[in-house]
């Protein structure tokens, strides 16, 4: 029998609305960084405290604060403090004629250039001005030092950035009232928030409130929150083939355990998770070779010496697409190769013999988001290739997959959206939708 229905796409939003709960879990967690997601779409985010930022920013309410705030900051109100002075040279002040008086009938009574004045002191240093220029600071240090959110003005989901980045760079180092505001060394405490969040002057009551939003957002203070943020601009960042490599590794990994050690992906081998399961370890990587034991590619030495046509042709063709690629771009290098196939798993998992440290098989993952039968079969393909095409290192590159001098089994998932597809029994791999339950790896 048929197994799904035909259906839509699976929108971006119901993608992490069906995984935003376990990712801020792992993000909260401090366990797992979203790095080898987004190097995809070229980001460059170390952090997950720098995407939180991101998302924050691109938060209507802090963008419509930001876009407003040339016209609000005129006013920018001060408090006075009147104090009495004398002096000949320049009258700032209303004159107070009987202590004038008194003054020059202190000194000499014939200089009529003495003059004693009230004078008033305006005051930058209120607590209403102290937590605004606390929030444009966040927001400065944001752009400018901790994300650099200039490298983003050229990306569709940050396409009021360039003036998002004038408006808070012109007025945090030239506008001359807030320079006036000193605020080094000064505690901004909840209750001056709090205070500052109930003043009625837009400037000040929305920057207490979006600060107070800040605060409790990079200390992840509700988890709701976070999600809601999320929520909101992850789809907006995120290409949606990326999120949806995402959706499956959160789901691979809620599906088959609830111990998982989550990693700090740092760019080197994207190990994503880790588990023990009676006698074995699993390990889980998002495009990735894996733990380096693993071969994902076939040489032109391997194949130079078969004496057939077709593979003459096959490495001629991978040769010249190189060569011709090298010559239309500058960065020769990145596109010269001695390879005529080679490949990086969108999701590898290594499972580990944990008494004598052996791989004892390899589930190989390939993900398209499509409900098109024929992107469906192209995906099929590739993750043939991978599973008849992996090789092991430590022993000459010997291939793994059917091979009875290979101790490692080899299994295969094709990761699709809603698709009408028959039921598999008995191959090599198997394929999956997003409305499949119990993505279970031992069964693979």
């Amino acid at each position: 029998m048929y197994k799904g229905m035909l259906g839509v796409k699976t929108s971006k939003e119901e993608l992490l609305d069906a995984i935003s709960a376990d990712l801020i879990a792992y993000l909260k967690s401090g366990v797992f960084s979203p790095r080898p997601f987004l190097n995809k779409i070229n980001l460059n985010i170390d952090r997950i405290e720098d995407l939180i930022k991101i998302h924050f920013l691109l938060d209507e309410k802090v963008k419509d604060y930001i876009l407003n705030l040339p016209q609000m900051i005129r006013r920018l109100t001060v408090s006075t403090d009147l104090y009495q002075e004398t002096g000949r040279d320049r009258i700032k002040g209303a004159i107070d004629w009987s202590k004038t008086m008194f003054q020059r009938l202190n000194t000499y009574y014939k200089d009529k250039t003495l003059f004693s004045y009230r004078e008033r002191d305006k005051l930058y240093n209120t607590k209403e001005n102290i937590v605004l220029k606390k929030f444009i600071e966040v927001l400065y240090n944001i752009i400018f030092v901790e994300v650099k959110m200039e490298r983003f003005v050229n990306y569709e989901w940050y396409r009021e950035g360039y003036e998002i980045n004038r408006i808070i760079k012109e007025i945090y180092e030239k506008n001359i009232y807030l320079s006036r505001i000193n605020i080094e060394g000064i505690k901004v405490s909840h209750r001056m928030i709090e205070d500052v969040a109930k003043n009625r002057n837009k400037l000040y009551k929305e920057a207490a409130e979006l600060l107070r939003k800040y605060k409790r957002l990079v200390n992840f203070v509700d988890e709701g929150e976070v999600i809601d943020l999320f929520r909101n601009t992850f789809v907006e960042i995120v290409n949606e083939n990326v999120l949806f490599e995402l959706y499956w590794v959160i789901r691979l990994i809620k599906d088959n355990t609830s111990n998982a050690k989550m990693h700090i992906v740092d760019g080197g081998n994207n190990k994503v998770a880790s588990w023990e399961q009676g006698n074995f370890l699993y390990n889980v990587y998002h495009n990735s070779t894996g733990s380096g034991r693993l071969i994902f590619r076939i040489d032109f030495e391997e194949v130079k010496n078969i004496e057939n046509e077709y593979f003459r042709r096959s490495i001629e063709v991978a040769k010249n697409t190189s060569r011709i690629a090298a010559k239309l771009f500058e960065d020769n290098s990145a596109f010269l190769s001695d390879s005529l196939w080679s490949g990086r798993p969108d999701i590898l998992v290594e499972v580990v013999d944990r008494n004598t440290g052996k791989i004892k098989k390899i589930i190989i993952g390939e993900v398209k988001y499509t409900t098109d039968r024929d992107y469906m079969i192209q995906g099929l393909k590739e993750l043939l290739e991978y599973v008849y095409y992996i090789k092991e290192k430590s022993i000459k590159g010997m291939y793994v997959f059917d091979n009875p001098q290979s101790e490692i089994e080899v299994g295969g998932i094709l990761f699709v959206d809603d698709i009408k597809f028959l039921f598999l029994e008995g191959e090599i791999v198997n394929v999956y939708k997003t409305s499949d339950k119990n993505i279970l790896l031992q069964s693979i």
